[in-house]
């Protein structure tokens, strides 16, 4: 008798049905741009310091942008935060595949200039920083002005980055940029390798600067007319003038790199996907993104004055 109850509650707990996923519950397979990604990370580790305990769990990698959206497109993840949106063709092609298709803008961000903190220059033009990508200016000194250290600018750039794509789409029109750069793996290796070179210029993801603690410091940017976003148009007031990526700056496209940070998701109503999303866009999510001197995209925005 003994034996037979054994047989009949383990049948029991074999056909007993798991606990459904909710969007506080079950695991989600995440991808997460590179450059974006100290930020996300903070996020995650906030949403589950929230809700693993219920039964949450989030396995991230950190890849390039470009991979992200390509394993998305193909059906191979279903979540991924990106800075690089998808091509209309590419959103096409999702559509066709799910009903259950999101886009959302999460923050802003900017891409920086980098430099040794040792390098007296502390502002450039997009003008300039396009003439160093086309080997037009190749030395500090032909920037001009009286603070500025003398030597040929070592350029330091990323492989199969967003921001190298960013900076080639962005300043040269869609050209290749040069070879002669030191080419490095990862935002790290860049703020590593201009923290070692007194004669570099590097270029990385916002959050990466504060999130590596290296010996490297933020340029201050002006664009120029002939530089001026189209995406996100700045006001006239503001060309020529220097700005640091502070959130107020990129609220008002001030700062002349500025871009977005999206998440894609095949996320079925209901799900931990759906929940992580709706997270990240609320304030308690946001907050993270202007802990890490984001600018939040879905909370509304009040400037506070300075005096």
């Amino acid at each position: 008798m003994r034996t037979a109850s054994l047989i009949l509650l383990t049948s029991f707990i074999a056909c007993s049905p798991q606990k459904e996923e909710s969007t506080t519950r079950g695991h989600l397979i995440l991808l997460v741009g590179e450059s974006v990604a100290p930020p996300i990370v903070a996020e995650v580790d906030e949403f589950l310091r929230l809700y693993q305990e219920g039964g949450a769990t989030i396995a991230y990698s950190v890849v390039s942008s470009e991979q992200a959206n390509s394993l998305f497109v193909l059906d191979s993840v279903r979540t991924i935060i990106t800075a690089v949106p998808l091509a209309e063709e590419d959103r096409k092609t999702v559509k066709e595949l799910t009903k259950d298709f999101v886009e959302i803008v999460l923050a802003y961000d900017g891409v920086v200039a980098v430099v040794h903190d040792t390098n007296p220059t502390v502002e450039m033009t997009l003008e300039q920083i396009r003439d160093i990508l086309k080997g037009t200016i190749t030395k500090w000194e032909q920037l001009g002005g009286t603070k500025r250290i003398r030597g040929k600018i070592e350029l330091v750039l990323q492989d199969s980055s967003d921001v190298t794509s960013y900076l080639s789409q962005r300043l040269l029109h869609g050209a290749a940029l040069p070879l002669t750069q030191r080419r490095t793996t990862s935002s790290i290796q860049t703020l590593q390798s201009v923290a070692n070179n007194p004669l570099a210029l590097g270029f990385v993801g916002l959050s990466w600067v504060d999130s590596a603690k290296t010996g490297a410091k933020i340029l201050e940017l002006a664009g120029t007319f002939a530089t001026a976003d189209t995406q996100y148009v700045p006001p006239t007031e503001s060309i020529g003038s220097y700005y640091r990526p502070h959130p107020a700056h990129l609220y008002r496209n001030y700062y002349p790199m500025k871009r977005a940070i999206y998440i894609y998701s095949r996320s079925t109503r209901g799900d931990l996907a759906t929940g992580f999303t709706t997270f990240l866009a609320t304030l308690e999510g946001q907050q993270v993104f202007l802990r890490k001197n984001l600018l939040p995209a879905t909370q509304k925005i009040r400037l506070k004055p300075s005096f």
